[in-house]
């Protein structure tokens, strides 16, 4: 509580020199998880053009309360008419407690963006949350979405068409197209593979399932399992699962950096059975095909706007994702390298078309940037 504290002092003793702010207010790490990983890469991006006070919502639970009481009180009376204000809500619930801030900029009269990364408002409409987040922030409120079905979607249910038509899409694939130098080269059984936070709602219990059938009909595949597991019961079930086929099948426990980068070296198929009600525009996802791992997904969220192609949807019908498992296994042992190759021109092509949808928000936070100066690996620029 007390380092949260500091760090919300620190960040309002930024000098801005007379010029607007950029207030950047989401959740950041620590924890790890998809958002405050973006968040954490975006505020990086942005000090190379301006100078974002960032104010994080905590992560703990008494840094959360802290939070929506501190939060709110720093708008109210820090913030300025000609500021610009980025907001990324929470998913999970959160967006309950983080009403108050959106009344404030109401009060202040306060021009604010929100980027949604969260498909709960969608995956379990009519949520009154969401409902009073866009009437509270009324006029002055521009919304943020990952891709234009999730747009669609949810201005349908919850946006005025004066809303809707000020909105604006930013797909994740912005800033996380990291393709790697060399391709490597994968060799020995076909690898499945499976990184995340792991829980029951991200699919874990449905992948070993759907690997443990597919064991008993063929013996050319192996399935790699690597991430943070908080449940102690689940943990056991994948200990369980991987000392029943000890050849095949391997925990890794949590990877980062060159640990995280020698799983994607070795997976051929990641394999995400989501069905996290948040589950939005996933960045394993990006950075799969972004080093060469063919995807198979189940249809929640943006995955089917996302997806290389349709035919790679899970269907939780088991007999059906057996048989599209078997292929897509067949398919890469016919030729891996064309596989690779496939998935990272695809990542590509998410890239260069989020980096133009990028241009308008960028402009509306008076930033201007070339359009070669893009990130290419996460904020770095992207080579000619």
């Amino acid at each position: 509580m007390l380092t949260y504290c500091k760090t919300l002092v620190s960040e309002l003793r930024k000098k801005d020199h007379g010029a607007p702010r950029l207030w950047f207010v989401g959740p950041m790490p620590p924890p790890i998880h998809g958002q405050s990983l973006y968040n954490a890469v975006l505020v990086e991006f942005l000090r190379g053009y301006r100078s974002p006070t960032c104010l994080p919502l905590g992560g703990t639970r008494s840094e959360k309360i802290a939070g929506a009481v501190l939060l709110p009180l720093i708008m109210l009376f820090f913030a300025r008419q000609r500021d610009d204000v980025y907001t990324s809500p929470p998913g999970q619930g959160g967006v309950w407690a983080f009403l108050t801030m959106i009344a404030t900029f109401r009060l202040r009269h306060l021009d604010h963006f929100v980027h949604h990364h969260s498909f709960r408002p969608i995956n379990q409409a009519p949520a009154l949350s969401a409902k009073l987040l866009a009437n509270i922030g009324g006029k002055y409120q521009r919304h943020i979405f990952l891709s234009d079905g999730m747009r669609e979607r949810y201005a349908k249910l919850y946006l005025s068409e004066q809303q809707k038509s000020r909105s604006l899409v930013l797909p994740n694939s912005f800033l996380f197209y990291d393709p790697v130098d060399h391709m490597p080269q994968r060799s020995g059984p076909i690898t499945l593979g499976h990184l995340s936070v792991i829980t029951r709602e991200k699919g874990i219990v449905y992948l070993m399932d759907l690997a443990e059938r597919l064991m008993r009909v063929r013996s050319d595949f192996r399935l790699l399992l690597a991430g943070p597991v908080r449940d102690a019961s689940l943990k056991e079930e994948i200990l369980a699962f991987c000392a029943r086929a000890p050849d095949r099948a391997v925990y890794l426990g949590p990877v980062y950096g060159g640990q995280k980068a020698d799983f994607y070296r070795a997976v051929d198929i990641f394999v995400l059975p989501s069905r996290l009600l948040d589950e939005a525009d996933p960045l394993v996802l990006l950075e799969s095909y972004s080093n060469g791992c063919e995807v198979v997904a189940s249809g929640t969220g943006c995955i089917p706007e996302r997806i290389r192609s349709e035919d790679k949807l899970l269907t939780f019908a088991p007999d059906e994702d057996d048989a599209l498992m078997g292929q897509v296994i067949d398919q890469c042992k016919v030729d891996r390298s064309e596989v690779s190759s496939s998935c990272v021109a695809h990542a590509r092509r998410l890239y260069v078309k989020s980096r133009e949808a990028a241009i308008p928000l960028l402009g509306e936070l008076s930033i201007s940037i070339p359009a070669d100066a893009f990130p290419d690996k996460s904020g770095q620029s992207e080579k000619p």
